[in-house]
């Protein structure tokens, strides 16, 4: 925000609720009046004086009093509020108002209270805050109501401090249109939809970025830097410094970058195919486009080596920033860029332009929107069409199967000689500028992306629309929405470690990764495999997403968890299809899901790069546990949040169509009165066309599980309803088989000596040969080692890992010598070849009372898209860009696997069984469970978990084998041993 010299603040609703005190004084007095006073009602008294609040009562009861009346009214209702507020004590101050009002005075911002009360002195009294304000201007020392700004500026006044230095904090409309009148800065607390004329909202304090009022630098922790310019690290940089917000991705490429050096703005949902090629998420035309000319040279790093150069992304708050030194002969040039996808408007793309030279020159600035984007598998738009639409520049596209692309940008640029300039797929503006030496200049772009897919009704008018209001807006408001809203998200989902630097950060950025690519606005997307990244694995979305993606999202932020699993409620049909397809009935999940939930896995993935043909592989028809992953997240969805809504709304049927189709896939041997799962792939790729995999086969037997509990929980919520579902699929008759299939279900069970779990049937009569040894045997780097003739596909070397999976999934039912001797035995013939494999070693390793034996497995998830450690290539198949699914791991390995947490299958408490690595002192991080916040503390000897006080129930917590219950505002201490 613009420099802040003091704060002023109401009382009601922002320092304490005595807003509820108001109300139960107004609602008897309208009872004493015969008539009835709703919560609605009282939203029109916020911030009004008390007159003018008797007056708005008396109008919803239709009642006329005289004045003496009035006052005797007005009176009485003083009196019943005061004998609620003598009783109000310091434990009422709502959360975060203390810390940050001393966080304000520590840094010399003057502090005051602005109220309509006419009993601030005496709530302040009984709150014990009086000395933490400079100034209070209240109901005794005003006539006028708000959203007259009198109040404010009176507090001004006291202060000494001129009204545009000043930020005030309301939570009623009508006060934020007081101190926009009285000119000054505004941050709402409650409602967005009530408060949007606020420069930005919170719910809290708790959850306001301090640093956004005070001025603050984000702390280093939250920052990746990378100093110089390395054209090699091109690649790496885009997907490394990736910007988000569900709706769209925006690489982390520089400004004058071309579709050569993989710019792409890719968008979430919008899938298309050119010709026979594969089908992949398009990218937007690109708006951020912008290149800088000082006296005709161009100011881009791959023509002419920077003097210096530097690349930040600001993790907490979502925004890119760029700065670099040119030279033009005996010139320098300075220029400074950043950028941010908005949070709090999906559809908007900001960046603001700084920039200074040492010498008097002509700058000429070049900048508009490319649409020569970049494809892997394109082009994808068959017309593109370039307009001006007054200052506006457009491109709406088409793509291959028919959907529009249309992208708004508007220069807010007060200087300089400006022109169009016009190509056949882009459209720039081209501004002239003769600069003065030492001067800095700036300039903003605002610019808007919308699709047919989009609930518009034309995409380009929305866009231009969209794209003014933002300009009206102004980017320093949006940037605080925006900025807002990612500290909101931090506030619930950040994981603090101490001790370990490097693990600290790499953690956070898992935990970015997850949070910029995450549906908010929408429950019809989910989060493809190689996030908004890129458009390679096709913008799909794999198991990936409900075993290693959703966890994260279940325990900090359930509304985001359930918008992912309602994709694969929205994308039922699609499984349908795909099971009928291959004579199954039921759901069989596609194992590259796009919008439709139509798989877009093809038969032939891979390349061989011996013959260059293509290989026939199985993943699409084969690795059917893909329906049990997703039975899995919904149910899990169901155990942890308590919602059983999620069943009701489309989670029944999935789950009842899953099992419907594994009763349909399996075998019944009659010889053996069993049934198996034969002819599939589990997790580990290199050994396809296998026979009762172990993980297949739990998980199969864990969704019939499943499916039963389903019918009986819905039966007793809601009798018709199940009889309708049941009618509605025809169900009746199967439902005997289901259970005769969960009996009898073959599960591979440890073998009695060495307790190995044996992982498909054969793999022990497998050749046993060292990593070292498979690995000395590649002729060709990046050739596949799975297939009809891959390297490991006689041996028993695995892609990643399997039964090590199984045991971490089903933790709590299996002993613990089971565990550990799987661990070891799978450990050295695991080749990691998959970025998800690691975590499920480290996790694991901590379960079975081993951290140091996963930490480096941790650390090599947790840090995999930070050092580009991974493989660029399968075959002659690109398969760069970020990974979600690891990020996700991560943050399973440090809050699941060392932090121990878990929730029992039957939905009853919250398990926590740490093991913290010796390389960590202490590990903090927040959950919420059932609607219940809690922050857990831990170090090597002790746990503490404390609820917050805004909770409204109890939960019951196991810790090292000791349950106890946590209430709102309780803690509770553990110690344990590992």
């Amino acid at each position: 925000m613009a420099a802040v010299e003091a704060a002023i603040f109401d009382l009601d609703g922002v320092i304490v609720d005595t807003a509820k005190y108001h109300y139960l004084a107004w609602k008897r007095l309208a009872a004493e009046l015969g008539f009835d006073f709703s919560v609605t009602d009282n939203e029109r008294l916020k911030g009004v004086s008390r007159m003018r609040s008797l007056e708005i009562v008396l109008e919803i009861g239709r009642i006329r009093l005289s004045e003496s009346q009035m006052i005797e009214m007005a009176t009485q209702k003083n009196d019943w509020y005061l004998e609620y507020i003598y009783q109000i004590t310091p434990a009422e101050i709502l959360p975060g108002v203390i810390p940050f009002i001393s966080c304000l005075r520590s840094r010399g911002i003057k502090t005051a209270l602005g109220t309509a009360s006419k009993n601030a002195a005496l709530i302040l009294e009984k709150l014990g805050i009086s000395n933490l304000f400079d100034a209070i201007v209240d109901g005794n020392q005003v006539s006028k109501a708000k959203p007259d700004p009198e109040v404010f500026l009176a507090g001004a006044r006291k202060l000494g401090i001129h009204p545009a230095k000043c930020i005030v904090f309301e939570d009623a409309a009508a006060g934020v249109e007081a101190a926009k009148n009285a000119g000054m800065g505004v941050i709402g607390v409650g409602d967005r939809q009530i408060l949007n004329q606020a420069d930005f909202v919170i719910p809290n304090f708790s959850s306001l970025d301090f640093a956004l009022v005070t001025g603050a630098e984000t702390a280093g922790e939250y920052l990746l830097a990378e100093p110089g310019f390395l054209p090699e690290n091109i690649e790496l940089n885009g997907s490394k410094f990736l910007l988000g917000n569900g709706y769209m991705g925006y690489r982390g490429t520089l400004e004058e970058y071309t579709r050569e050096n993989q710019v792409a703005c890719t968008l979430a949902g919008i899938y298309d195919r050119k010709g026979d090629a594969w089908r992949e998420p398009v990218n937007a035309p690109n708006g951020f486009h912008t290149i800088l000319y000082c006296d005709n040279q161009a100011l881009d790093v791959t023509v002419a080596a920077p003097e210096s150069h530097s690349q930040r992304l600001n993790i907490r708050r979502g925004t890119h920033h760029r700065e670099t030194v040119f030279t033009a002969g005996r010139n320098k040039i300075w220029l400074a860029v950043e950028r941010f996808l908005s949070l709090d408007a999906v559809h908007l793309m900001v960046m603001k332009c700084r920039f200074r030279t040492e010498q008097a020159s002509q700058i000429i600035i070049h900048t508009g929107v490319d649409g020569d984007v970049w494809d892997i598998n394109g082009p994808h738009f068959q017309k593109i069409e370039v307009d001006v639409a007054g200052r506006q520049l457009t491109v709406k596209a088409l793509t291959n199967e028919g959907d529009a692309v249309a992208v708004s940008e508007l220069l807010d640029c007060h200087y300089g000689a400006a022109e169009i300039v016009r190509t056949e797929k882009s459209i720039y503006h081209r501004v002239t500028v003769n600069v003065e030496p030492g001067r800095e200049y700036c300039f903003y772009k605002y610019v808007s992306v919308y699709t047919g897919k989009d609930e518009v009704q034309e995409p380009l008018e929305a866009a231009l629309n969209h794209n003014r209001e933002a300009m009206h807006t102004g980017y320093e408001r949006l940037y605080l929405r925006h900025a807002q809203l990612w500290n909101e998200r931090w506030c619930k989902s950040d994981v603090i470690i101490s001790g370990d630097p490097e693990a600290q950060f790499a953690l956070r950025y898992s935990i970015y990764q997850l949070l910029l690519a995450a549906p908010s606005h929408t429950d019809r997307n989910s989060i493809p495999a190689r996030s908004l990244s890129s458009q390679t694995y096709k913008g799909a979305i794999f198991w990936d997403t409900e075993m290693f993606m959703l966890p994260f999202f279940l325990y900090t932020n359930p509304s985001l968890a359930k918008n992912i699993m309602k994709y694969r409620i929205h994308t039922l049909d699609g499984a349908r299809r795909k099971a009928a397809e291959y004579g199954y009935r039921g759901a069989f999940y596609a194992w590259e899901s796009q919008e439709n939930g139509d798989d877009a896995c093809t038969l032939y993935n891979i390349t061989d790069l011996f013959s260059g043909r293509p290989m026939r592989t199985y993943f699409r028809d084969k690795q059917i546990h893909i329906s049990a992953d997703v039975v899995y997240g919904i149910w899990q969805y169901y155990l942890i949040t308590g919602d059983a809504g999620i069943l009701m709304e489309g989670g029944a049927e999935v789950v009842l169509e899953c099992a419907r189709f594994f009763y349909s896939y399996a075998y019944f041997k009659k010889d053996k009165q069993r049934y198996e799962i034969l002819d599939v792939i589990g997790p580990d790729e290199y050994h396809d066309r296998v026979s009762n995999n172990a993980f297949t086969n739990y998980m199969v037997k864990y969704s019939l599980e499943i499916a039963l509990q389903v019918l009986q929980l819905i039966q007793e919520k809601d009798e018709s309803f199940y009889r309708s579902l049941i009618d509605k699929l025809r169900l009746q008759e199967e439902i005997p088989a289901i259970k005769e299939m969960y009996d009898k279900l073959l599960i591979p069970a440890p073998a009695p000596d060495t307790y190995i779990i044996e992982q498909f049937d054969g793999y022990n009569q497998l050749t046993d040969i060292s990593l070292e040894e498979l690995k000395s045997r590649i002729q060709i780097s990046n050739e596949y080692l799975g297939g009809g003739n891959g390297l490991a596909t006689n041996t028993k070397i695995i892609k990643q890992a399997d039964v090590v999976a199984l045991l971490n999934i089903f933790k709590n039912r299996f002993p613990h010598h089971v565990k550990k001797a799987n661990w070891e035995y799978y450990e050295p013939r695991t080749e990691h070849g998959s970025s998800l494999s690691p975590c499920v070693y480290a996790i694991l390793a901590a379960n079975i009372g081993k951290p140091d034996w996963g930490y480096q497995y941790f650390l090599k998830t947790a840090t995999i898209d930070l050092t580009g450690n991974y493989k660029r290539y399968v075959g002659d198949l690109y398969i760069g860009g970020t990974h979600p699914a690891a990020n996700g791991g991560a943050w399973m390995a440090a809050v699941m696997g060392f932090g121990g947490l878990n929730y029992d299958e039957n939905g009853e408490m919250v398990i926590l069984n740490p093991a913290l690595p010796r390389q960590w002192n202490s590990l903090t991080f927040n959950i919420q469970v059932r609607s219940q916040d809690f922050t857990v503390e831990m170090d090597h000897r002790q746990v503490k978990v404390k609820a917050s006080l805004e909770n409204t129930g109890t939960v019951r917590f196991q810790i090292a084998g000791t349950i106890s219950a946590c209430a709102s505002g309780q803690a509770i201490e553990m110690e344990y041993q590992i």
